[in-house]
């Protein structure tokens, strides 16, 4: 291993702590199916970090580079697919407390969801040491480090949002809370559209 500087795990949980498209399906996940049920969400999101993380780092990087256009593309793909979450969410909070039940957020939503989270491009092309790509010991120990404190963080949402439902805050039902997480998604999925088309 040799990765002498450790502080960039300070910017990966600053990151993983902030607002964004896979937090928030898992707070609507504990919000609506509580802890027990949302903590299976958990293994689906350590694996698509996993996997988003170093398809940037390993196999992007340099096309990126030679193609920037692609990132564009990339972008505008993962909108379309948030977009789609908030919708899903969005039906969900209208459905009536004696209508049939709606679907739960499954692992597949949220794998795919952390798969186009445009976060795994910035941990991998901006925040994880160069050195990360170099060798074999160097990915090990700062993916294996990353992924820890993704589902720590991850819990923590989980928890936030089986919280929020545990009866404190009476106003907040759970089709509020799916309608304020859906808002939150179109809003990424608007940003992420900007920056895919014009910049």
């Amino acid at each position: 291993m040799h990765i002498a500087d450790w502080s960039f795990l300070v910017m990966v949980i600053t990151i993983l702590l902030t607002p964004g498209p896979t937090n928030t399906l898992l707070a609507a996940s504990g919000a609506t199916s509580g802890w027990r049920s949302a903590r299976s969400l958990i293994p689906m999101e350590c694996l698509g970090y996993f996997l988003a993380t170093t398809l940037w780092g390993v196999l992007l990087r340099q096309q990126l580079v030679d193609h920037p256009m692609l990132l564009n593309v990339i972008k505008l793909i993962s909108a379309i697919y948030i977009a789609k979450l908030g919708l899903d969410l969005l039906r969900g909070a209208m459905v009536k407390p004696h209508a049939a039940q709606a679907p739960a957020i499954g692992g597949r939503q949220l794998f795919l969801a952390t798969l186009l989270n445009p976060k795994a491009a910035i941990f991998a092309l901006a925040v994880f040491p160069l050195a990360t790509w170099g060798d074999g010991g160097s990915y090990a120990a700062v993916l294996s480090s990353f992924i820890v404190s993704v589902a720590a963080i991850g819990t923590l949402w989980i928890v936030f949002g089986a919280a929020l439902m545990g009866g404190r805050l009476r106003w907040l039902t759970p089709a509020r809370f799916k309608r304020f997480s859906a808002m939150v998604l179109f809003g990424f999925s608007g940003w992420l559209s900007f920056n895919g088309l014009f910049r």
